[in-house]
């Protein structure tokens, strides 16, 4: 038996972020690692130049993802006002970069990816030496400290996390979790026709008693710092979803 942290992501549109060297900023179907445990540290209350307190809770999380088979990809068409570079000059916030010297504005042209009406269900387990046990993050994520999002700022929750902890074997947990979140949407109608339809397959990391992979794929995803933007690889595996469920406890 295995403690796991649910939980639910759903909005009218979410990127979580690709490698994006040049003016096209891609997104991948699903939720990055970097994405979700920025979400849970925001929660927590954690900043972001609080290196040493992030590598440490970085490295205890492991994340398992569903996601729904209805969502749209989509691309918008960015014009952006910028300063021209300066390593001499710090901009703290958006009005800075536009009202501190206005002359030395540039125009930049971007692409930006994003996901529309998408819907995700996140189960998090944690290894020995966590700092944060599962309720504490069940408890952040119902008050969290600061905003969540959906990768940008842009993009907020349209649903409530719902967080709850179960307790079993993956498989039981997923098809459990799986009937409790298709179970309290009913009231919504209108959208728990595509919500609940979920893929036939889900991702996960680190090796979970009872999952059969399928395939292995990699994803720079991995948070190695904040402060300069490093990423490293992944393992990502990929299984289809249990048919059979258990019971399993549930908090």
């Amino acid at each position: 038996m295995s403690d796991y942290l649910v939980f639910q992501l759903q909005g009218p549109m979410a990127s979580w972020g690709e490698p994006a060297p040049g003016e096209v900023r891609h997104t991948h179907p699903l939720p990055s690692r970097s994405a979700l445990l920025g979400l849970l540290a925001a929660a927590l209350g954690i900043r972001r130049d609080e290196e040493q307190r992030l590598a440490e809770f970085n490295r205890h999380y492991q994340f398992l993802v569903c996601a729904n088979e209805k969502s749209h990809w989509m691309r918008d068409y960015h014009t952006v006002q910028v300063p021209k570079e300066s390593r001499k000059t710090r901009y703290f916030t958006r009005r800075d970069e536009l009202r501190r010297d206005p002359l030395l504005l540039q125009t930049t042209l971007s692409r930006r990816d994003f996901y529309c009406d998408g819907y995700w269900l996140v189960v998090v387990s944690m290894t020995e030496g966590a700092p944060y046990p599962l309720t504490a993050l069940q408890q952040a994520l119902k008050q969290p400290v600061f905003p969540l999002c959906l990768g940008r700022k842009s993009h907020p929750l349209a649903l409530p996390l719902w967080p709850h902890c179960f307790s079993g074997e993956i498989g039981a947990v997923l098809k459990q979790a799986r009937n409790h979140y298709r179970q309290a949407l009913q009231d919504l109608k209108v959208m728990a026709a595509f919500i609940t339809d979920l893929h036939p397959c889900f991702w996960w990391e680190g090796d979970h008693p009872g999952l059969t992979v399928t395939t292995v794929t990699q994803r720079r995803d991995q948070p190695l710092s904040r402060r300069r933007w490093q990423f490293a690889e992944r393992m990502v595996k990929k299984g289809h979803l249990p048919e059979e469920t258990p019971c399993i406890s549930q908090e």
